[in-house]
């Protein structure tokens, strides 16, 4: 069914099954690939440097940073509960209530696995917003009182640093082995779905290309006027 300028993906018949969770696995394999390249960065940063006390700020920023976004990619992919968001966790939902009608036979997720999609879930939304609470702990640690503030605030300092210490890179390099980790489990269970939907076995093929066009953008320009409400223009 056509479905061009809708803001919500309609579950119609099973190849609009196979097409949304054949693309989670595209885009789960994709980024996960990313995030390992950045784990195996730190790792011979840590490695080449097994003496070191500290790393240069705006080297761990940059990786800081790109590892932040691939964090809440993944995130969002697989813990979403968004009404208009693609993620695995509200599509699994689907596909479990509908196995009878499409004729399949699909097991309920693992304890573990549902731990997961509710800790993703947790992490997701703790990402897309700053907690007041940081703001509240930073004035106890500091131990800022009233009288303090008073006597400082025609001052608003800008903390910077020349260095970090490297204790943050190892403990970024851990939590992108657990993130990882769990992503795996996932990636393994959506296959098994896979399978289970399309009634065999399949393979996945890494397609080599020498350029990615930027037409491709099209499908994004098109998706955010849906969302917003916007004609497509003639």
């Amino acid at each position: 069914m056509e479905q061009n300028n809708s803001k919500i993906f309609r579950f119609n018949e099973k190849t609009d099954y196979i097409f949304y969770l054949s693309e989670l696995i595209t885009d789960l394999i994709q980024k996960k690939d990313r995030l390992t390249n950045y784990h195996s960065e730190i790792e011979l940063i840590i490695k080449n440097n097994p003496n070191a006390k500290f790393i240069n700020s705006e080297l761990y920023d940059s990786i800081s940073d790109k590892t932040n976004r691939l964090f809440q990619y993944l995130f969002n992919l697989i813990g979403d509960e968004s009404k208009k968001a693609v993620s695995y966790r509200k599509f699994r939902k689907v596909l479990y209530k509908q196995r009878n009608l499409l004729n399949i036979s699909l097991k309920e997720l693992t304890q573990n696995e549902n731990r997961i999609l509710s800790d993703f879930n947790s992490l997701r939304n703790w990402g897309l917003h700053i907690p007041e609470s940081l703001y509240l702990q930073k004035r106890v640690f500091f131990k800022m009182s009233s009288d303090f503030i008073n006597a400082n605030k025609n001052i608003i300092p800008i903390p910077q640093y020349d260095n970090f210490e490297i204790e943050f890179l190892i403990k970024m390099k851990d939590e992108i082995g657990e993130v990882l980790e769990c992503c795996e489990k996932i990636l393994n269970r959506m296959k098994t779905d896979y399978s289970s939907l399309i009634g065999q076995e399949f393979r996945i093929e890494y397609e080599n290309n020498l350029v990615k066009p930027y037409i491709f953008m099209k499908a994004v320009e098109k998706s955010w006027n849906a969302q917003n409400g916007k004609n497509e223009k003639i």
